[in-house]
């Protein structure tokens, strides 16, 4: 037994070091608490996790979420969403990928230190060759919406119009304004950087 341990800390000691532990431990518990725990849901209704800030999330002044806190969290509760909603499922069943293409963060009002927020994810729109979501941090105190969060999800190597008729039953529809007026900014940003290379 000590032998085992011998050489178990070192290596787990090495992990911490060259890899971000908490992160892969943390995603695997959402998805298997999801999978126990949550029913599935359609793509267009989205999904639901909970947090709370503690000592680990918060900025320099230990009063509330720092920045980076906000967007790490977004990662578990998309996975969350892709899992229960089928999408992830279905990506890989077309041997296709996802990729973030942009996101824009709207922070409205800051999460203090010891609070407890939810986030929520759901899909507002697609086209060709992406998927747009919406998530929310809210805290469960209030219900007070503190940030808003838009995000482009690439969807490479498969017909994304197909896998969403597929998973919804229905075609994108248009476009919200806000979605729209924030793509036109990311294009008029991409142009900007095409010129320079």
């Amino acid at each position: 037994m000590l032998c085992f341990l011998c050489w178990l800390v070192p290596l787990l000691l090495l992990l911490y070091v060259v890899a971000d532990v908490n992160y892969f431990l943390r995603i695997g518990f959402v998805i298997l608490w999801g999978r126990l725990f949550h029913k599935k849901v359609k793509a267009t209704e989205g999904s639901t996790i909970y947090g709370f800030c503690t000592t680990q999330d918060v900025d320099i002044f230990w009063r509330h979420m720092n920045n980076a806190r906000y967007v790490r969290d977004l990662d578990f509760a998309r996975f969350h969403f892709y899992d229960r909603s089928g999408i992830y499922e279905e990506i890989m069943k077309r041997k296709g990928h996802a990729l973030q293409g942009a996101t824009t963060v709207r922070y409205r009002r800051t999460i203090p230190i010891f609070t407890a927020y939810k986030i929520t994810t759901k899909v507002i729109h697609w086209d060709d060759k992406a998927i747009y979501i919406e998530q929310q941090f809210i805290t469960v105190g209030d219900g007070f919406v503190r940030a808003i969060i838009l995000s482009k999800q690439n969807i490479l190597d498969i017909d994304v119009l197909d896998m969403m008729k597929k998973l919804t039953g229905c075609e994108p529809g248009e476009a919200p304004e806000e979605l729209t007026l924030w793509l036109q900014g990311v294009e008029v940003a991409s142009a900007k950087l095409r010129k320079k290379d």
